[in-house]
């Protein structure tokens, strides 16, 4: 067997990867994250045969993702009597395939470059969550640093850079518990300094406000009446209510899907909403049939100034919104329109800047397209915002709506522009360009809320070059790793022969 039942050391790793969950949201406890990620580098120097790095690292790994997406048994918890069966298989596969992920990555790297190679393989593997199948990069190793002084880094070294600045710090410490010497004690001070207190140098833009005033409008609508026809039109007229309550603000915007009809087929449901709205722009989500009678999860501009605009989901939850493995789906003689919920939907082109009638432009994103660090990157250099619209209802009252705004907050950061989130059942914010929630509407609360929309900074590093500054970093530190054992070698030999 590959995995054998867990000995003391492996129950350890697991132990120390659920207290490193601990600095993600909403617990943000990054001191409990750092100092479990230390202890377990220790462990690794110290039992370091390449059999234990891996299994230690599968552990160490389980542990972190099935307390960081507890939430993932709630989709299937809408319609218990249906997908029930499904969430505690799916609470065990997906943690323990991520997990599989870092423990093959880690056991290559030992392998090829020693302990070292693990903080290096390490790195790779959070970067090829990124890509690999349809992409999954929840729960990023240095989310755990944001609310710390740490979290300026992701507008420089994006979170792929500070995930590698990260390990290599908790790395360079836990050698100096096992080889006490001068060289290691100065290289684990530099990092940490590096890491936690050169960004106190970095200047702060302070926050500013435009002259435009938005209403986010938050039904909270429960996901098992979401659509229901007793309710679904409750939800509409509440939702129109808010939106009429003058003064009107010049932007008001609706969550994901918050219209409850296809948009082809809600004429009288779209022009009461023009009617509420009046002068102002209204974005909102909905539904949407295109001309192959696909499904496409849109957002949607309406504005007496301007033609409608869509801005189609191009980023799909696997098996939530669509099956992949396109050839195994026409092998197995099961639909393109299929996914675990019902209809399936078709991706949109991809990320866009879409300018409106006010002269504002905003980068465009829905739910789960938030996760993706550099899908915003081909859009953002003219923006003034970017707008989330999402649906967390499927979190139910987990912790998935904090982690959820948690990553936007990091978008924010990295490319240094404000963010208005619009989400069903809450977290709505303002998000300032420095990553800070100004104003928000608690989870599982309706109501709506009027703000100003602040300023966005200058150009971000990370802005302008994305994950290249990984890629460059990696590339250096692999040259050091490979530079460093041959030189160990050739060492070791020369005093054999001596």
């Amino acid at each position: 067997m590959l995995l054998k039942l867990p000995n003391k050391s492996n129950i350890i790793s697991l132990a120390l990867g659920t207290v490193f969950a601990m600095g993600n949201a909403p617990w943000a406890l990054w001191y409990l994250s750092i100092g479990s990620l230390i202890a377990w580098f220790w462990l690794i120097l110290v039992k370091a045969l390449p059999k234990n790095i891996f299994e230690s690292t599968f552990f160490f790994g389980f542990g972190y993702f099935i307390v960081s997406l507890i939430w993932i048994v709630e989709p299937f918890l809408v319609e218990p009597w249906v997908h029930g069966w499904i969430a505690p298989i799916a609470l065990i596969a997906l943690p323990s395939f991520l997990a599989l992920i870092w423990a093959s990555f880690a056991f290559l790297g030992h392998y090829y470059l020693s302990s070292l190679g693990v903080v290096i393989s390490l790195s790779l593997a959070e970067y090829f969550r990124l890509y690999f199948l349809t992409g999954f990069p929840w729960a990023n190793i240095s989310y755990v640093l944001l609310d710390t002084t740490a979290d300026k880094w992701f507008a420089i070294l994006g979170p792929y850079g500070l995930n590698l600045l990260l390990l290599l710090t908790c790395f360079t410490i836990a050698s100096c518990f096992r080889i006490q010497k001068i060289a290691n004690l100065s290289l684990a001070t530099l990092l940490l300094s590096i890491l936690l207190f050169a960004p106190q140098s970095f200047r702060d833009e302070p926050s500013k406000n435009l002259a435009t005033s938005v209403r986010l409008v938050q039904p909270n609508a429960a996901q098992e009446k979401k659509w229901s026809a007793e309710f679904a039109p409750k939800f509409f007229e509440n939702m129109i209510k808010m939106t009429a309550q003058k003064p009107r603000p010049d932007i008001i915007i609706w969550p994901e899907t918050s219209l409850y009809l296809p948009y082809n087929s809600a004429s009288e449901e779209i022009e009461k909403m023009r009617e509420a709205t009046q002068e102002s722009i209204l974005v909102f989500g909905a539904l949407k049939i295109d001309q192959t009678n696909f499904l496409k999860n849109s957002l949607i501009i309406e504005n007496k100034n301007q033609e409608t605009a869509f801005y189609d989901k191009a980023k799909l939850v696997p098996f939530g919104e669509y099956l992949p493995f396109t050839n195994l789906k026409s092998y197995f003689k099961i639909s393109e329109r299929s996914n675990l919920f019902g209809w399936g939907f078709k991706r949109g082109s991809g990320s866009q800047l879409i300018r409106l009638s006010n002269g504002l432009n905003f980068v465009p994103l829905i739910c789960y397209e938030a996760i993706f660090s550099d899908f915003l990157k081909p859009s953002v250099k003219n923006a003034d915002f970017i707008l989330q619209i999402t649906n967390d209802a499927w979190f139910g009252r987990s912790i998935g709506p904090q982690q959820h705004l948690a990553q936007l907050r990091i978008r924010s950061i990295e490319y240094g522009l404000p963010v208005i989130r619009v989400a069903n059942t809450g977290i709505s914010a303002i998000i300032d360009a420095n990553g800070i929630v100004l104003k928000n509407l608690p989870v599982n609360k309706s109501g709506y809320l009027d703000a100003f929309i602040p300023s966005r900074k200058q150009s971000t590093v990370y802005g302008e070059y994305g994950n290249l500054i990984f890629q460059s970093l990696i590339l250096m530190v692999l040259l050091v790793a490979f530079l460093y054992k041959q030189i160990i070698s050739r060492f070791r030999l020369v005093t054999e022969t001596n």
